[in-house]
């Protein structure tokens, strides 16, 4: 191993800093010679996510704090390889190279394609939003009961969450969040048809392999209607994208993804999924001290909620 790696006891690859478990069990999916390149990602107690390179090729391997969640990745994986959407060519799924159940981790290809968050920073956000729109219509409905279920009253229970801590970290800025909540859980909307879905759909997941996309990172998975999805995406693209010389862009490629979709998603229920996901970033940026991006993000989920907040790419 090349690079120093976290300790982690919670996570049984990174359970001491010799790292033997690692070692033993990227050697028993045939990695014998692997060398961690860098640490991608890391989630202590939870996971971790390693760029890792054999003789020839390079591997994303993703370290988990138990089997359960390396084997209900790996059904994921098969279940959309059912569905056609394993292939290696776009719209797909990374390879399963291996996953050992011993040392908690699964090891995928990856891909040295360009995400589409890169392709709005570069300009060519129409792309970007087109990729997007392309998942989702190819997953619509890939037939699989996998994945806690997220409807209406369980994303409730992560909105009483994320205004509390926008509550304890922005003070007042934790009022406007309330009266979101409140008007989400007075205008909740039916179930919808629910799938599978992933969970976590950023831009930063979605990987431009020419022939179409390439989605990574699946072990948020969940059960849901089509604008699970699609209300995360475009929540995520602001969080991502927050920096003020790609607003721009990044608005085109959420109006473009918008466009794309428009047939497959409910207006409102499209709404109402996307304002609770920007209250949940709003969040994720209060704790980390960043308030004017919290504000920014509530503002937004309240002009999505009332509709005042047009990013269709056509108006």
């Amino acid at each position: 191993m090349q690079e120093p790696l976290p300790v982690d006891a919670a996570l049984p690859a990174l359970a001491n800093a010799h790292y033997e478990a690692l070692a033993a069990a990227l050697a028993r999916v045939g990695l014998q010679s692997a060398r961690a390149l860098s640490v991608l990602r890391y989630n202590p107690g939870k996971r971790c996510t390693l760029a890792v390179a054999s003789d020839t090729d390079r591997y994303i391997v993703k370290l988990f704090a138990d089997t359960a969640t390396v084997l209900a990745v790996s059904t994921v994986h098969n279940v959309l390889a059912g569905a056609g959407l394993a292939s290696g060519r776009g719209p797909t799924v990374p390879r399963i190279i291996g996953l050992d159940t011993e040392a908690a981790l699964i090891v995928t290809e990856m891909y040295a394609a360009a995400p589409a968050s890169e392709l709005v920073k570069r300009g060519d956000a129409d792309r970007a939003g087109r990729l997007a729109a392309q998942w989702l219509r190819a997953a619509i409905k890939p037939g699989a009961a996998l994945g806690d279920p997220y409807d209406p009253p369980h994303v409730l229970e992560d909105v009483q969450r994320y205004v509390r801590t926008i509550a304890r970290a922005a003070g007042e800025l934790g009022g406007r969040a309330g009266a979101v909540r409140d008007q989400l859980a007075a205008n909740m909307p039916p179930p919808g048809c629910t799938d599978l879905r992933h969970g976590g759909f950023y831009l930063s997941h979605v990987f431009d392999l020419v022939d179409g996309p390439g989605v990574i990172d699946w072990d948020t998975f969940r059960q849901g209607p089509a604008e699970v999805d699609a209300g995360m995406l475009c929540a995520a693209a602001r969080w991502e994208m927050y920096q003020p010389e790609y607003e721009r862009a990044t608005q085109r490629a959420i109006g473009v993804f918008l466009d794309e979709v428009d047939d497959l998603v409910d207006p409102a229920r499209l709404r109402w999924y996307r304002t609770a996901a920007l209250l949940k970033f709003a969040s994720h940026r209060a704790r980390r001290g960043a308030g004017d991006l919290a504000a920014s993000l509530v503002s937004d989920a309240e002009n999505v909620f009332s509709g005042t907040l047009n990013s269709s790419a056509s108006h």
